[in-house]
């Protein structure tokens, strides 16, 4: 069995929802793992599409998250996960909708988890992350002290309450986590006689 080196996650998402992109690299960033990630998004108004049908393909994680409107190419990017059979993480923010968002909410036929703001997302993502991880621990090569951690994370997610409402806006310090990015585990991405350089 192949152990992934890095994680893969997909997330459609369009363009009202900016700030929850961010939430999400914060998110995944934040979780207390040694594991390195690739993290793609659905590309924004006026960015060339870049292979994003293939990252969906190739991703272990989708998520979907429907703001107010429904906008291509995030039915196509539903299109693959679903011909891939990926799980898919559907998140709905609580908002008015355009007709065709409603139309798209009801004939996709998925179990749509509802959130009112960005603490309630983060809680959302935190719990789905941290149960497939340890579904696949074996596959993710989830070391011993990452499991223990993650089971302490999911327990306390689990009895723990849905976070208060907090204002849906993005302060200075957590601008920059909602692009493609990559997230380098250490332990996985450095030679073992590798060092990290900080920058100057």
């Amino acid at each position: 069995m192949t152990v992934s080196s890095r994680l893969r996650i997909f997330v459609s998402v369009g363009p009202d929802l900016e700030a929850e992109r961010e939430v999400v690299g914060e998110t995944i960033a934040s979780l207390p793992v040694s594991l390195g990630w690739v993290i793609r998004y659905t590309p924004g108004m006026g960015e060339p599409p870049r292979g994003a049908l293939e990252a969906v393909a190739a991703c272990q994680f989708y998520v979907l998250l429907m703001g107010s409107d429904i906008r291509a190419p995030v039915g196509a990017e539903l299109q693959v996960a679903r011909k891939r059979s990926k799980q898919v993480l559907a998140a709905l923010k609580d908002i008015p909708r355009t007709p065709a968002a409603q139309v798209f909410i009801k004939d996709v036929s998925l179990d749509w988890q509802r959130f009112h703001n960005q603490s309630e997302l983060g809680f959302l993502l935190r719990h789905a992350l941290a149960e497939q991880l340890l579904e696949n621990a074996v596959v993710y090569g989830i070391s011993p002290v990452d499991w223990e951690t993650l089971s302490a994370l999911l327990a306390e997610l689990k009895h723990g309450e849905t976070p208060e409402s907090e204002q849906d806006e993005m302060t200075p310090r957590r601008r920059g986590a909602g692009s493609d990015a990559v997230i380098v585990a250490p332990s996985r991405d450095l030679p073992s006689d590798g060092v990290f350089m900080e920058p100057p």
